[in-house]
């Protein structure tokens, strides 16, 4: 087997660092259309993204209800109830809605740990472009690395990915990405951040090289591209 070069990832952020960054806004619609808009101008979704509504445990019995009874006019049967939780499928013809019934729930609509109450959950593939031709990175995905696994989570070296939190007080962006380990890396790193509405740490940087037989591969922490 014959591996790739090597790729430069950014896991913003793990679980030991909190999971995700903050979209800084308690507004769900405005936090919904920052990240449409980091996608328009710096990725391409892979296949549809998935959507769902979650609902958890520990809220006002208003505010559950009004959120049991929007999701039952809206979204139907629910797709899975837990103990802690409560999720129902959103189609893309029912976001619209979805971020109404979450943006009009008010600073109240909290469960008694103060998270948010209710949230839009995307989750979805993606794939980093060049600013210069709007076209993928050549040599940036899944199948240029052998479909190797980082993790035991289903992400793959080369692919990018991101799952968007959207809650009634407070929304969350968490970031897989993949950028070409070359002379690249500087202006791909840089084109993210511009289109970002936060700051990507300078830590969680990490450069994948091929092992000496050739057979997987290993990561080595590295500085922040936008700091060297």
């Amino acid at each position: 087997m014959t591996l790739n070069q090597g790729v430069v990832t950014y896991d913003g952020l793990p679980t030991s660092a909190g999971g995700a960054h903050s979209l800084r806004t308690k507004n769900p619609r405005t936090a919904y259309e920052s990240v449409q808009a980091f996608l328009d101008a710096a990725g391409l979704t892979v296949g549809a993204p998935e959507m769902s509504f979650e609902l958890w445990a520990g809220g006002s019995p208003d505010g559950t209800g009004r959120f049991e009874s929007f999701a039952a006019a809206h979204l139907g049967g629910p797709q899975s109830r837990q103990r802690t939780h409560t999720r129902w499928r959103v189609r893309e013809d029912d976001v619209d809605a979805t971020l109404d019934a979450l943006s009009g729930a008010g600073s109240g609509a909290v469960t008694g740990h103060g998270h948010p109450l209710a949230a839009l959950v995307l989750s979805a593939q993606v794939t980093l472009v060049d600013p210069m031709t709007r076209a993928p990175y050549e040599g940036i995905d899944a199948e240029a690395f052998g479909r190797f696994a980082v993790d035991g989570y289903g992400r793959l070296l080369g692919a990018s990915g991101m799952r968007a939190t959207f809650g009634t007080t407070a929304s969350s962006l968490s970031l897989w990405l993949g950028f070409p380990a070359d002379e690249r890396l500087h202006a791909a790193a840089a084109h993210v951040q511009k289109h970002l509405p936060f700051r990507m740490s300078t830590k969680h940087w990490r450069r994948w090289h091929a092992t000496k037989d050739g057979q997987s591969y290993r990561a080595t922490k590295i500085t922040s591209p936008l700091v060297s």
